[in-house]
């Protein structure tokens, strides 16, 4: 009986990005663990990494840990792996290791507010060490002053080390901000009382470290972030206007609120490069050209897939180039 050819590695790469733009979990897990195991290329090796880590990130963080030690071996000082990497061992309740990899991102890349924002918010509400905090949320203030949890968690560590006056003029900012946030009232109203100590302990370490959106209406910023951001990355005049489809489609179905539209740009561009099945264009990747955290975006692509019901080579946004 004649012997298989085993699958070389451009054709594993590419059935694991169509596992992963059909949401084929299982199959994408295969697919890149079998890549891994052929693949000699720094960049095959590290697309394989990056997307298993991604994969695991929430149910299994351990393993997800494991991927990113490959990615920071293959990548010294790459700030999104240090940052996955941070958001691990939050996961993990390895609170003081997870405070030493943001701070290692922030080093590599100052001007990321979310990775000000997580050292500060773990020493604040996991490691009990306000003072040490405060600048690292001051600073990822003065980064990105408009967005309401950056905001709401500069509040609460200002209200814990009694600066009540200046911690409720920021939770209000937070809770006008974001209308609809329901942790921000309840921010506010805690200072209000005189941010006494909770009765029970409280264990928000994780809270806000992957989820930082919501807000107001910005459909146009949104579009015009992804059209500038997709024209600089080379995407072609049909993968571009392919988003600009999509977008209306969205916003068609779904209200959009948001503070930080580069997320969502971010998200339409990279279902724009699973539908036309661009390689290289990983999450990671994509979310550090726009800024954002990796994990939001794969949080409003979520959205983007559910609400449009996207397929791999969905022939709606998917034009002959």
């Amino acid at each position: 009986m004649p012997r298989l050819r085993e699958p070389s590695v451009p054709e594993l790469r590419q059935k694991a990005e169509k596992a992963l733009s059909s949401n084929h979990i299982g199959a994408a897990r295969t697919h890149l663990e079998a890549l891994l195991r052929v693949a000699r290329e720094v960049d095959d090796r590290l697309f394989a990494h990056r997307h298993l880590a991604e994969l695991c990130l929430e149910h299994d963080p351990w393993n997800a840990a494991l991927h990113v030690r490959q990615i920071l071996k293959l990548e010294p000082g790459d700030d999104v792996a240090e940052a996955l990497m941070g958001l691990c061992q939050a996961l993990l309740g390895n609170y003081e290791a997870a405070v030493a990899y943001y701070r290692r991102a922030a080093q590599a890349n100052p001007d990321m507010p979310w990775y000000h924002h997580n050292v500060g918010h773990l020493l604040d509400v996991a490691l009990d060490r306000p003072a040490e905090a405060r600048p690292h949320l001051e600073r990822a203030h003065r980064l990105e002053p408009e967005h309401d949890e950056l905001t709401a968690s500069l509040a609460h560590c200002v209200a814990r080390l009694g600066d009540l006056d200046e911690a409720r003029k920021l939770a209000l900012e937070a809770a006008e901000r974001a209308p609809h946030h329901d942790e921000h009232h309840e921010l506010l109203d805690w200072i209000e009382q005189g941010a006494p100590d909770p009765s029970e302990p409280r264990d928000r370490s994780r809270d806000h470290l992957t989820s930082i959106e919501g807000g107001h209406d910005r459909d146009d910023e949104v579009r015009l972030a992804f059209e500038r951001g997709m024209e600089s990355a080379g995407f072609s005049r049909a993968e571009l206007e392919a988003a600009r489809r999509m977008w209306r489609d969205f916003t068609a179905r779904r209200a959009v609120r948001t503070h930080k539209p580069a997320v969502l740009a971010a998200a339409v561009e990279y279902a724009v490069a699973l539908v036309h099945k661009r390689q290289g264009s990983t999450q990671a990747t994509i979310a550090r050209r726009y800024g954002v955290n990796p994990n939001s975006l794969s949080q409003r692509y979520s959205e983007l897939r559910e609400v449009l019901d996207l397929r791999p080579s969905d022939p709606r946004y998917c034009s002959a180039r």
